[in-house]
């Protein structure tokens, strides 16, 4: 039951990435391109209104207006990345990792994108390449805890790995503010499951 209140939860976290807010820290925005080329102002816009349509759950709406902007804009990966999400949120699995993948083919810094396709290639049981995926968003930018997260949750319940688990459930911890209780229990029972001894702060007796 644990095992499956985890997978409901971060699903769930993943499934809402079409926010563009500080609330979802899964959210993929137009921010992300500012690494690699500078964003037109109308094309922020149209951004900006696409996910509007996301965050208003007009799924079809907010699709079209980003298959627009990758005729307009097809130097952009914001689009692409979003258009995985979406698709994702369809579980249309195979248009959202050819979606994402383009997203990285655009901005291979996108770690936004890197970490939506690691969950996207999970669901389609995929688990090396969602490994892959991970890794490299973390590769990119070692403090974007969400795929510490994902990964462990990869490792834990998909492919048996509990130390591996472990260890990035603890380095998402590290990355808290303050320590996240709910993946603080999950430590303690992979822990407790694998034979390891907790260190993290935050673990629950």
């Amino acid at each position: 039951m644990k095992l499956l209140l985890k997978y409901i939860n971060i699903s769930i976290c993943l499934f809402l990435a079409a926010c563009a807010g500080n609330q979802v820290k899964t959210s993929i925005d137009a921010n992300v391109e500012s690494q690699v080329i500078e964003i037109p102002k109308q094309a922020a816009k149209d951004f900006t209104v696409a996910i509007g349509l996301m965050n208003q759950g007009q799924l079809e709406q907010a699709l079209t207006a980003f298959i627009a902007m990758t005729k307009t804009y097809p130097m952009l990966s914001g689009p692409y990345a979003n258009i995985g999400v979406i698709y994702s949120r369809q579980e249309k699995w195979e248009e959202a990792v050819q979606a994402l993948n383009t997203a990285v083919d655009k901005n291979p810094k996108n770690t936004k994108a890197l970490n939506q396709l690691g969950f996207a290639l999970r669901h389609q049981g995929d688990f090396d390449g969602a490994e892959k995926a991970y890794l490299k968003a973390i590769k990119v930018d070692s403090r974007f805890a969400e795929s510490y997260l994902n990964i462990g949750i990869l490792y834990d319940i998909y492919m048996g790995k509990f130390v591996k688990a472990s260890d990035f459930y603890q380095k998402y911890q590290s990355l808290q503010t303050e320590p996240d209780r709910q993946v603080a229990g999950w430590i303690v029972d992979i822990n407790r499951r694998a034979g390891i001894k907790s260190q993290i702060a935050g673990d629950a007796p």
